[in-house]
């Protein structure tokens, strides 16, 4: 008989300080730390209840379905403060599941994965890839308000020949913003990095890789990285006509500044 085990993700924010959460989080009921990583703390209660806390901001849930329990632990580990900007936290879009039934081959679906037997190696997986994919959906989020605010300045420089209310420091947060993001994606979420396991077990590579195929981790990063290419082009070219507007500002300063030398000295004459 199959056994159906529900997983969910949510973003809290995009870094979370886990010596922190492990130290204020040492009595909370009926979950016990089993596992402790640089990037990951792993809760455990019952044989397939588990809760992983995730550096980069996310947590994970397997079996754990009542709303007001969630949002009380989501509450715990944002140390009790609002979650990102005000807003309810964000729930993967997929509706994914756990399969076991010994009976049929392992696979990887669009909802949900199929496995013979569940341990934590393979739990770990499947959490490690959705919390992932649910990070690349807030640095999505980011990128596409940053590629609004540029579409409204394009679109002033083609209709109108000039460039609407900006100033240096906001194409400045511009570009600080596309660097940070990159530096989110390949350092802390480790899109490029494997898993130690996968190193050791061809199966647990095998499950690994199905996983990022079906939840299009690589495409989604590629795709991430051209568009914070071209919000680095867009703001380059942006400063470029800011340098070029202050310099022709400055040489009028100096014209002027002649002008009113000769005429003294005409004066004086």
């Amino acid at each position: 008989m199959a056994t159906k085990l529900p997983v969910y993700a949510y973003y809290i924010r995009n870094s979370l300080d886990l010596a922190k959460i492990e130290q204020k989080n040492v009595d909370l009921p009926l979950l016990s730390l089993v596992r402790k990583e640089r990037n990951l703390l792993v809760y455990q209660s019952g044989s397939d209840h588990y809760v992983c806390v995730y550096a980069f901001g996310v947590v994970t849930f397997c079996c754990i379905e009542d709303k007001k329990e969630i949002a009380k632990l989501l509450k715990r580990f944002a140390y009790g403060e609002e979650i990102e900007e005000g807003k309810d936290p964000k729930i993967a879009p997929e509706d994914f599941a756990i399969v076991i039934d010994p009976d049929l081959p392992e696979s990887v679906e669009f909802d949900r994965v199929q496995l013979k037997q569940l341990n934590l190696e393979k739990f770990l997986l499947i959490s490690h890839v959705m919390a992932q994919s649910v990070a690349i959906d807030f640095v999505e989020g980011r990128i596409a308000e940053t590629q609004l605010a540029l579409e409204r300045i394009h679109l002033s420089l083609e209709e109108h020949g000039k460039l609407v209310a900006t100033n240096t420091k906001s194409i400045l947060k511009t570009v600080g913003m596309s660097g940070k993001m990159v530096h989110f994606m390949v350092t802390r979420l480790a899109l490029l990095d494997k898993p130690d396991i996968t190193w050791e077990d061809k199966d647990a590579e095998a499950l690994f890789l199905k996983l990022r195929s079906m939840f299009e981790l690589d495409d989604r990063f590629q795709a991430l990285r051209f568009k914070l290419h071209f919000i680095k082009d867009s703001s380059e070219m942006l400063m470029d006509i800011i340098s070029t507007k202050r310099m022709e500002f400055m040489n009028v300063i100096i014209i002027v500044l002649i002008a009113i030398s000769i005429f003294f000295a005409l004066l004086g004459l």
